[in-house]
């Protein structure tokens, strides 16, 4: 055909059909009709498609049952000769958010590798895509930025259109509003369940058990619950009383099948809840995104169940309730907040410590001593049944200071530094892939170089040349496959690049790690409480200490959380962070941090009797700590007589306690005694 054509247009010219018709004007005519031959004649690629289907419950409704909504996804894709990639198919699963649907995140994630070179994503309709506008939106907006439009089969919408792009923004935004009656009608149910006094759902009390949705009760624990009524109201009775009571009488709660004590915080949740007086409640507990609770309007019914206390029990408790309600409230440093509770682990249970305090009385001169503050393990606590025997207490200030001494020092660390520093700062890596990106962008320039070059040979071909069909056929061919390499490269090259710039924010990671860590001594005399708790939360996962040193270490080793952010986007409670570095810095080996070695008067009198055989005052170990500087706090033992003799601490013992401090690094080794 093509020999023909080109045949035929010589004919005419020799014969001069066209009479004006110049030899320049048929050159230029047979260009454009073989240009235009040759892109008809190209073998078409086809485009990749995924199919996606979900169902919101396990019932497949005929005619829109998942396997219905593949068959009609494969037929469109056959009719528009699209060449499916993957099928993805999330059964029995919401719409509410995409969070829930595993399939679909792992189809976006598919399209973000750009794996398959897919064009498009197949749905049966938009509500299977997703009914939450903000959803569908952002996920359309990922498609749009990976080159992908999405087709709703029995919507007849394609994002490809502008048309589309509307009625798509339109409908979702509509079947968010379906979303939103359909939870309207489920409240309305949940209330109407609620006016009745039935059971709207949620946990059971203790003491209930849930038959038929009404709540029945069950004998053995509603003994207890109006036990722990009965021994509240009488006097002298607290929360703190009452598990001690139930405990120490041999009463167990169940809890999936196991025996357990009781604990302070089921008691206080027995005594606060209205349903054992007959009542039920509804947005009882209602928390924000952020932990909080939310201020709504309580609902208060009557309930159709037994009640287990009387109206004038149930008001008894709750004079008694509010009447103490402010006791727990710190009344001496209120802002003060215990650093790492939680974080420092029982050596024995492993539960996380909690803070404890020992406020002793001054019978020398009245009021009390400096209030002490511990961490002590919680299952230790007596109102929570004693479950741990790890009795030991880790006082405050030590421990805080020894974790404050190992972090501000970490950068120093060799372990630190290979496996978090070096992990995130990898500039090999980053030279690596600038190498690369080098080559790729010099094989980029040579292929467009011989594509130019082909592209000159392809219009230097004399058309009237017998040869001229198979020379231009090889031609094309060859710029076809030239093509084909300069997309491979920049496909390449952008998939590089990508890698290049997350390295280059892990780099940035690990600087801003570094310098965090570096300029911790000057931050973090600025901060609060709250913000040294929330900044250790950040990045330590658990601290170990020992259950008795002989040197008197405490800290055994620390787990580190480092997140590790690639990219500028917001962390929100649903989005972690991309990557993690995480190890356990093993403490064992190192030396003693100041704050550990810090010794008590007790211990400094017994280490001068011990080496000097002499013994000393905490008179006098207080007048030398004060003498060289050493922060001694409030003095709780000064006498109120404006003429009370004050001995003065000898030469000889003044020594004796310097060498002390100096062993247990309270005092710098060349620090000499002063006159």
């Amino acid at each position: 055909m093509c020999f023909c054509l080109c045949r035929s247009f010589q004919a005419v010219a020799e014969k001069s059909y066209f009479g004006a018709l110049t030899k320049e004007k048929f050159s230029d005519i047979v260009v454009l009709v073989t240009d235009r031959r040759t892109e008809s004649e190209q073998p078409k690629m086809k485009k990749k498609c995924y199919l996606y289907t979900r169902v919101s419950t396990a019932a497949q409704i005929e005619g829109y049952s998942l396997e219905a909504q593949a068959e009609k996804l494969r037929g469109y894709a056959a009719c528009r000769e699209l060449e499916i990639a993957g099928e993805y198919c999330d059964a029995g699963k919401s719409s509410k958010s995409i969070k829930g649907r595993p399939a679909f995140q792992q189809m976006l994630d598919d399209i973000v590798s750009e794996e398959d070179g897919i064009s498009f994503v197949l749905v049966f309709k938009l509500s299977r895509f997703g009914r939450n506008a903000a959803d569908v939106l952002k996920s359309m907006q990922l498609l749009t930025d990976y080159g992908v439009d999405l087709v709703c089969v029995e919507d007849a919408i394609d994002s490809s259109t502008q048309g589309g792009r509307l009625t798509m923004a339109i409908l979702s935004g509509v079947a968010e509003i379906e979303k939103e009656n359909i939870t309207v009608q489920f409240l309305s149910g949940k209330m109407q369940k609620l006016g009745e006094g039935g059971w709207p759902g949620g946990p059971i009390p203790y003491g209930y058990r849930n038959i038929n949705k009404k709540l029945v009760i069950e004998p053995g624990e509603a003994e207890i619950v109006k036990l722990i009524y009965n021994l509240y109201v009488q006097d002298g009775m607290m929360v703190n009383s009452v598990v001690n009571y139930l405990n120490g009488h041999g009463y167990k709660k169940t809890v999936r099948n196991e025996q357990r004590p009781f604990t302070f915080d089921m008691v206080k949740t027995i005594l606060d809840n209205p349903v054992y007086c007959g009542k039920i409640l509804y947005n009882r507990r209602i928390n924000d995104k952020a932990g909080n609770r939310k201020k709504k309007d309580m609902i208060a019914v009557d309930g159709n169940h037994e009640p287990l206390v009387t109206p004038k029990q149930w008001d008894l408790v709750r004079m008694k309730r509010e009447k103490h309600k402010g006791r727990s409230k710190k009344a001496e440093d209120p802002e003060r907040i215990s650093l790492l509770s939680g974080l420092v682990k029982c050596p024995k249970c492993g539960s996380g410590m909690i803070a404890k305090k020992n406020k002793s009385i001054n019978h020398n001169h009245g009021g009390y001593y400096k209030t002490l503050y511990y961490y002590g393990c919680n299952n230790n606590r007596k109102c929570n049944g004693r479950v741990c025997d790890f009795n030991h207490t880790y006082n405050q200030e030590k421990v805080d200071g020894a974790v404050f001494e190992i972090v501000s020092g970490l950068t120093m660390i060799p372990v630190f530094r290979e496996r978090v520093l070096h992990h995130l700062g990898n500039t090999d890596a980053a030279d690596r892939l600038e190498a690369k990106l080098k080559k790729l962008r010099k094989t980029i320039r040579s292929e467009e170089m011989k594509k130019r070059k082909l592209g000159e040979d392809l219009d230097n071909l004399d058309f009237l040349d017998d040869d001229y069909d198979r020379d231009y056929e090889k031609i094309q061919g060859e710029i076809d496959r030239v093509y084909d390499r300069i997309e491979k490269a920049e496909d390449e090259m952008e998939g590089k690049m990508k890698k290049l710039s997350a390295v280059k924010q892990g780099i940035q990671t690990a600087d801003r790690i570094a310098g965090l860590l570096g300029h911790m001594g000057k931050l973090y005399g600025h901060m609060s409480c709250e913000e040294r708790r929330k900044m250790y939360r950040l990045f330590i996962e658990r601290i170990d200490v020992y259950p008795e040193h002989p040197d008197g270490k405490i800290i055994k080793s620390i787990a580190f959380r480092f997140p590790v952010f690639y990219g500028e986007e917001e962390v929100t409670e649903d989005k972690a962070p991309d990557d993690q570095v995480m190890f356990t810095l093993d403490c064992g080996d190192m030396e003693l941090t100041a704050s550990e070695a810090k010794a008590t008067y007790v211990q400094i009198r017994k280490y001068v009797l011990e080496k000097f055989g002499a013994k000393v005052s905490s008179l006098y170990i207080a007048q030398v700590k004060r003498k060289y500087g050493l922060d001694l706090g409030k003095n709780y033992n000064v006498s109120k007589k404006t003429d009370a003799r004050v001995p003065i601490c000898p030469k000889d013992k003044e020594e004796f306690i310097m060498d002390a401090l100096k062993h247990y690094k309270m005092l710098d080794a060349d620090v000499e005694m002063k006159e």
